[in-house]
């Protein structure tokens, strides 16, 4: 990777290759990074343009440089992620649809208890069931905290 670093801008910049990156990862690595730099991209048909800021005043060239070098390491991570998400989809999808068919009783579930179908029973649920969303709208968050730096909307490439 080739770094073109702007020590007085607190910038380094790079170009991350399309064919083994993709949009997702990036976004997910500059989120997580978002408390140290903010984000700049912009794209071509080849590749991301990517330029970093620091977010601290004081960032030097080697500071620039392990930064690069962190987003690197975290875009590769989230990649990484990715493509063994999609590897074991496929099993995965089968091992939940195999839990799932297990926990109903196979093929034919077996009927429900009857005293499950008794009035005493369905107003203890139904008590259950008030307690339980009273308590989720005392204890949720009045207000959702910032999530950090988001990408700026890309800029289309006139020569693309």
């Amino acid at each position: 990777m080739i770094l073109d670093t702007d020590v007085k801008g607190r910038q380094v910049s790079f170009a991350i290759p399309k064919k083994i990156y993709t949009m997702d990862a990036l976004r997910i690595a500059a989120q997580i990074l978002a408390p140290k730099i903010d984000v700049y991209l912009e794209e071509t048909k080849a590749s991301f343009e990517v330029t970093l800021e620091a977010k601290r005043r004081d960032a030097g060239l080697e500071q620039l440089e392990a930064l690069a070098g962190e987003f690197g390491n975290e875009l590769l991570n989230q990649e990484y992620r990715f493509i063994v998400g999609r590897f074991n989809s496929k099993i995965s999808s089968l091992i939940i649809t195999q839990t799932l068919m297990a926990a109903r009783g196979g093929e034919t579930p077996a009927a429900p208890p009857a005293e499950e179908s008794a009035p005493a029973f369905k107003k203890l649920v139904a008590d259950l069931v008030k307690n339980a969303e009273a308590e989720v709208a005392r204890t949720m968050p009045r207000k959702i905290s910032d999530q950090g730096t988001v990408l700026p909307p890309v800029k289309e490439d006139a020569g693309v």
